[in-house]
C-alpha cells in the first residue's frame, strides 16, 4: 500500500475581520489499495495527484457561503494491452470524524466545511457510507496512460465567527483500481 501527502486544509487570520482559509498542496494522504493478481499481472498501475482548494477570504458576515474548487487527478497505465479497469475515488472524513459537516481545527476551535463531487454541493464526496458518494470511473487504460480528473468543490457555510488562527484538516483520499472481467 502506498501513501501520498498531497493536500492540507488550513487557514490563515487576515485582518479585520476577514477569515482567510485555503487548500494547499502538502497533506491530503492518498492511498492506492493492493489490486488483485490479474490486473498486477497486466501491469495495471494507477498513481494519484491533486490540486488544493483555495477558498480565499473567509468574511463570517457575508449571508453567503464561501466556495472554491481543487482537483484530483488519477493517471493508469498498463504495459502490454489495454484494459477496462473500474477505478473508485473516495474521500475519508477528516479530523473530525465526520461527513456531517467536516471541520477544521486551531486547536479547540472548529470551523465546519465540506467537500462535494458537484457544484452545486449536492453529494457529499465521502467513502459511499451516510448519504456520501464517491466516484466510480469505467475506463479502457491505454498502454500509454489514461487520466481521470475529478474537481474538488468545498464549501465553507457563511455565518462562523470562529477564533482568529490558522485552520487545518486532513482529508485521506483513497483509490482502488481493478480491471473489470
Amino acid at each position: 500500500m502506498k501513501k501520498y501527502r498531497i493536500l492540507n486544509l488550513n487557514s490563515r487570520w487576515a485582518s479585520g475581520r476577514n477569515y482567510f482559509f485555503s487548500l494547499t498542496a502538502t497533506g491530503l494522504s492518498f492511498i492506492l489499495l493492493l489490486m488483485p493478481a490479474s490486473a498486477a499481472a497486466l501491469g495495471l498501475d494507477c498513481s494519484v495527484s491533486a490540486t488544493g482548494v483555495a477558498f480565499g477570504v473567509y468574511n463570517p458576515t457575508n449571508s453567503s457561503p464561501t466556495n472554491a474548487t481543487g482537483n484530483v487527478h488519477v493517471h493508469c497505465t498498463v504495459i502490454l494491452v489495454s484494459v477496462l479497469s473500474q477505478i473508485n475515488i473516495s474521500l475519508d472524513e477528516g479530523g473530525s470524524g465526520s461527513f456531517a459537516p467536516r471541520k477544521m481545527s486551531n486547536g479547540a476551535n472548529l470551523l465546519s466545511y465540506n467537500l462535494y463531487k458537484e457544484a452545486t454541493h449536492t453529494t457529499v464526496w465521502g467513502d459511499g457510507t451516510g448519504g456520501t458518494g464517491i466516484w466510480t470511473d469505467n475506463a479502457l487504460i491505454a498502454v500509454f496512460g489514461t487520466n481521470i480528473d475529478h474537481t474538488i468543490y468545498g464549501s465553507i457555510p457563511a455565518g462562523q465567527y470562529v477564533a482568529a488562527g490558522s485552520y487545518a484538516d486532513t482529508i485521506t483520499v483513497t483509490v482502488e483500481f481493478h480491471e473489470v472481467l
